[in-house]
């Protein structure tokens, strides 16, 4: 009994962070092995599971979200999967409410599998404007 109610309240505080994190943002980033700044939208939405929309400079991806155990599993990160100009990408992600009670989503950006000593930086803000 005690693994069914833990299994239950792992998902509904999953879905609780989902629909806390939903929303439209404006992102502010720095590139992989690079100290190239951008910005752009990001839409985090339901669609058969969490889903990321991204759009840079008129370039618009699709990728995926979830939440994923770490630090021994005492914790839950956003991880942020999608493939941009042919090379696989991830970003491994802290969220927090902000003081409007909307959720801030801090990021590192980088190709799974593959060292560097310069990962990307992005931090996601809520887009009022939309």
């Amino acid at each position: 009994m005690l693994c069914i109610f833990t299994s239950v309240g792992v998902f509904a505080q999953d879905k609780f962070s989902a629909e806390f994190i939903a929303g439209d943002y404006l992102l502010v980033g720095k590139g992989v092995d690079t100290e190239e700044t951008y910005s752009g939208n990001v839409s985090i939405y339901f669609d058969n599971g969490l889903k990321v929309k991204r759009t840079i400079n008129d370039n618009t991806v699709v990728g995926v979200a979830t939440f994923e155990p770490v630090l021994n599993g005492s914790s839950k990160a956003l991880r942020i999967r999608f493939t941009e100009h042919k090379v696989d990408y991830e970003e491994t992600c802290l969220w927090a409410s902000d003081l409007d009670n909307y959720a801030r989503i801090s990021c590192y950006l980088y190709s799974p599998n593959k060292q560097t000593n310069n990962p990307g930086l992005e931090v996601l803000f809520i887009n009022h404007g939309k």
